[in-house]
């Protein structure tokens, strides 16, 4: 028998279920892909130019960032360095556009790699709203010119048509996995794009 005081807790959980229950099939684990395998539309990135790209590789993340987001960028570097020649590119979209210029952030992306590319959201606001089309979580914490940013700091591959087709949410990676799922995709996004 309930009692009066855990009735709103089981409304409470039966409405979240509910409300979760459309999402349900973007979180299944699909055995054939290391990544979380998904096909979600996302917001197209904004006063990113698209080149010959297959697929891109995007990270929510900012400069001052000391913590995951060296180890993300790291990751991204060293699938460069296996993609070499692959029609893949890396985007790194900054969370704090007062502090990263696009000038910086142009000659960070230099620095790693000709397939790196910079987006730089025109405010705070957008970059909020541009990682939340993503289902990227990134909360500013701290006041004044001492501020950080909690993100989720994850890695999502999209195609062309602004779909994220994978999505990777630690930067502890095996890289070989991750290589073979973008390979795949890879073969597939070909495949379509030939019969097109």
């Amino acid at each position: 028998m309930t009692t009066r005081s855990t009735r709103p807790i089981l409304f409470a959980l039966a409405i979240g279920l509910l409300v979760s229950l459309p999402l349900l099939g973007h979180v299944v684990k699909d055995p054939d892909f290391y990544g979380f395998k998904t096909n979600i539309a996302v917001p197209p990135l904004p006063g990113y130019e698209e080149g010959e790209e297959q697929l891109r590789l995007v990270f929510f993340g900012y400069r001052h960032c000391g913590t995951v987001c060296p180890l993300q960028l790291g990751n991204l570097q060293a699938l460069h360095e296996r993609l070499a020649g692959k029609p893949v590119r890396f985007v790194f979209v900054t969370l704090d556009p007062q502090r990263d210029s696009q000038h910086a952030l142009d000659q960070l992306m230099m620095s790693m790699g000709e397939n790196f590319r910079a987006v730089r959201p025109p405010t705070p606001a957008a970059a909020q709203t541009l990682a939340m089309g993503y289902s990227e979580y990134a909360g500013r914490t701290g006041s004044g010119e001492n501020y950080d940013f909690d993100h989720s700091a994850r890695i999502y591959v999209v195609t062309p048509d602004n779909r994220r087709q994978l999505l990777y949410a630690s930067p502890e990676l095996d890289l070989q996995e991750v290589q073979s799922d973008i390979e795949t995709l890879l073969s597939q996004t070909g495949r379509k794009t030939a019969s097109d």
